[in-house]
């Protein structure tokens, strides 16, 4: 008796180390009181955030609204890049629109046309897409006062690119005319 006593203790305290260790049910009903009020917290956040929006004005009429007037910053700073390097296309497009021919004058213009963006950013958007990588390894050398074929070759670009890109940086006044960074070139490289 006293066995069958023994045997029924041992298997309660097995069942009880499985139930209510790590991986049982005291464990899974505390985890999903945690996942319980994550989901709640997340819900209060959200919220949160679309009264914030609403407050703000940035509906999603407003969000699309300036979306769209950002991607037609990037089309216009691509015509004007597309400008500079001969097209007739991109040039008369940008002639209707602003009455000016490509240079820094109508980067300014195009610039300015954007009033709700941060002047910072814009500058910043207008010389990742007008300067890019292989101009700011240019104008870096050009800084030093590294010839074209040198910068050229730390650039990894042909020397006729390098001619290109100068005749681009020097339009929209990054460079002068005597191949000197301008304080719009010094900008571009920070």
């Amino acid at each position: 008796m006293w066995v069958e006593a023994l045997l029924v203790v041992i298997i309660l305290l097995l069942l009880g180390i499985i139930l209510f260790s790590g991986g049982g049910i005291a464990r899974r009903r505390v985890l999903s009181r945690q996942v319980s009020s994550l989901h709640k917290e997340i819900q209060r956040l959200e919220n949160a955030n679309e009264a914030l929006r609403s407050s703000m004005g940035v509906g999603a009429e407003t969000r699309v609204k300036r979306f769209g007037d950002l991607f037609e910053l990037v089309r216009d700073l691509e015509a004007l890049r597309g400008a500079i390097a001969g097209s007739s296309t991109c040039k008369r497009v940008l002639t209707q629109k602003y009455s000016m021919d490509p240079g820094p004058e109508l980067l300014k213009r195009i610039l300015a046309a954007r009033l709700w963006m941060d002047s910072a950013v814009k500058w910043r958007l207008a010389d990742e897409l007008l300067v890019g990588e292989v101009g700011r390894n240019i104008l870096q050398s050009l800084d030093s006062g590294a010839p074209l074929d040198r910068a050229a070759s730390k650039a990894g670009v042909p020397v006729t690119v390098v001619r290109g890109q100068v005749r681009r940086l020097q339009v929209l006044g990054y460079l002068d005319n005597r191949i000197a960074l301008t304080e719009r070139g010094r900008e571009a490289l920070i």
